[in-house]
């Protein structure tokens, strides 16, 4: 992190795994590689009665990679990605450096995300298309939206200060073992 940054990244990670079993914790710069690798790590630590579960983390999990990947603005800033086990199922923490034009889109997406979830598969795609010829460079919001449905839950999300001209991204999806 740069001087005077009002963000620290491993306080970040200590307050978010501190009551948890921690299934996957990377820091640092994510690649196609790395995010193989995490998600082969994290299917391992599964026990056999959340065999159903599983397929919906491991599924919002590469989804979740692949926007920290496509959308890293700041590569000089870590990245982060926690998958825990926690006492009502399982959480998936997370975030990355954001620009703040990003932060504006972002927000809009996983609003959007969060409202749309109920509705029809074929009617978000066909409005997704319809907004990436306009939106092409930042996305269509169709990740968002399956991360939204597998989850079962609503997206949370945060974004902290890290300067004048940049936040840390925090996106919080969480698994009730019960649906």
């Amino acid at each position: 992190m740069k001087p005077g940054s009002k963000f620290n990244i491993d306080d970040f990670i200590h307050e978010n795994t501190a009551t948890s079993e921690i299934l996957a914790q990377f820091k640092g710069t994510i690649t196609d590689r790395k995010s193989g690798r995490i998600l082969d790590s994290m299917e391992e630590l599964f026990g056999e009665q959340e065999k159903r579960i599983r397929k919906r983390i491991l599924i919002a999990g590469v989804e979740l990679l692949q926007n920290i990947i496509k959308h890293n603005e700041y590569p000089l800033y870590p990245a982060i990605f926690l998958a825990t086990r926690t006492r009502q199922g399982f959480r998936i923490d997370c975030g990355n450096a954001v620009s703040i034009l990003r932060r504006t889109v972002v927000e809009k997406k996983i609003r959007d995300a969060n409202r749309k979830a109920g509705g029809s598969v074929r009617d978000n795609f066909r409005q997704a298309e319809a907004e990436s010829t306009q939106l092409s460079e930042i996305g269509s919001g169709l990740g968002m939206l399956e991360i939204r449905r597998k989850a079962g839950m609503p997206l949370d999300f945060a974004f902290t200060v890290i300067d004048n001209d940049t936040f840390f991204f925090h996106l919080i999806i969480k698994f009730n073992m019960g649906e």
